[in-house]
């Protein structure tokens, strides 16, 4: 029996995104909120054009707050990549997943201070950084609403990744900086506009693709059109 997709399912799902796009944004908005306070606190002790933000961690309140904060962004970026698949870019999702768990990641493998040499674990830490510092922009690139956001989040890792190539760390601090404010503008792009905003038809396509038994969709409209979906009035799938 075909199954018909109302608009009392649609506005379910519309319903659903908005929760989902609530819970980023608290989840972002603790992450900054407790990194502006790290920042704040050891204004005097470190100077941020040469320590990055992961250098924290070995400096008074950062070694308890520099993981929190990571991984409240890992868990908004993890709650914006579901949002992003249930308008149904796969490939952009699982790029926003990726950073999302590569940010919690940076958080378990802390990195080492900037005078000793690299470990095990601040080589983990290094990588699944450039990983995800790099899918997310990707993930912009994919949706193709915030291209010129994703062309400056990666052309200011590409300046962030030259601070170690040509020993230059002496600014590392300062270009990470601007990489993660480009970053943070990504997400907050795609809760915004990044596949969160689904329009009525694109709706009822999607919560019809995962209402219908069957799996090709051309078989879906034929048995549609044989049993008489729609027939009260109620939108059909393709309509």
């Amino acid at each position: 029996m075909c199954r018909t997709v109302t608009r009392g399912q649609a506005r379910f799902m519309n319903d659903i995104k908005g929760l989902i796009r609530l819970s980023a944004l608290a989840w972002l908005a603790v992450g900054l909120v407790i990194a502006v306070y790290v920042e704040i606190v050891n204004a005097g002790a470190v100077d941020p054009l040469a320590t990055t933000f992961s250098e924290y961690v070995h400096v008074g309140q950062g070694a308890r707050l520099v993981g929190v904060a990571m991984l409240a962004v890992g868990f908004g970026a993890l709650t914006i990549a579901g949002g992003v698949r249930l308008s149904g870019a796969v490939w952009a999702a699982r790029l926003v997943a990726l950073f999302g768990v590569g940010l919690c990641v940076l958080a378990v493998f802390p990195q080492e201070p900037m005078d000793q040499p690299l470990t095990w674990h601040g080589a983990i830490h290094r990588y699944a950084a450039l990983a995800a510092f790099t899918a997310l922009p990707l993930a912009g690139l994919l949706l193709g609403e915030v291209r010129r956001l994703s062309y400056a989040a990666l052309a200011a890792l590409g300046v962030f990744v030259a601070t170690f190539l040509v020993d230059a760390r002496g600014v590392s601090g300062g270009a990470e900086r601007i990489l993660l404010i480009f970053e943070l503008a990504l997400l907050v792009a795609f809760v915004r506009r990044g596949g969160f905003v689904m329009q009525p038809r694109a709706t009822l396509s999607f919560v019809a693709r995962t209402s219908f038994p069957c799996r090709d969709l051309a078989r879906q409209r034929r048995t549609c059109g044989r049993s008489g979906c729609g027939d009260r009035g109620e939108p059909r799938f393709g309509a």
